[in-house]
């Protein structure tokens, strides 16, 4: 591939992965089929298909962008830290809510919560329980 082809297949690929990442935050992953991606991005579904052969090849793509907006609000110094910065995330802050709210299909939840106990500091039990309270806060205030 020419340089020039090598650019336009990254500027692709990201399209993709953004088009991805918006259809999935506003809507869930479960509507970002590829050809809503590719309707949405104004690419062919074959464009897709020549950087990404399953959904689940997308969501792997998605998953630190996904991270990443979690964290990135929260606190890990304690469980009481986390948890009061967890609920003023979920109540002022859409993206993070948004995110929380569809994230299941994109990071699987074990995988996460696990993520979670490993880097709030603390008592195991205490932040076990804190991050459970956390998640059933969301459930609870989702609609």
């Amino acid at each position: 591939m020419t340089k020039g082809t090598t650019n336009k297949a990254m500027m692709t690929k990201q399209k993709i992965i953004d088009t991805a990442f918006d259809i999935t935050i506003k809507n869930g992953f479960d509507t970002a089929t590829f050809t809503y991606i590719a309707k949405t991005a104004g690419i062919s579904k074959s464009g897709i298909n020549a950087h990404f052969d399953r959904k689940s090849d997308i969501a792997a793509e998605l998953a630190p962008i996904y991270e990443s907006i979690i964290k990135e609000p929260l606190r890990f110094g304690s469980p009481e830290e986390f948890y009061e910065s967890w609920i003023h995330a979920f109540e002022s802050n859409d993206k993070f809510r948004s995110a929380v709210l569809t994230a299941g299909p994109i990071i699987p939840k074990l995988d996460g919560v696990k993520g979670l106990f490993d880097i709030i500091k603390g008592n195991e039990e205490e932040i076990q329980k804190c991050v459970y309270m956390c998640i059933g806060y969301s459930v609870i205030h989702s609609s």
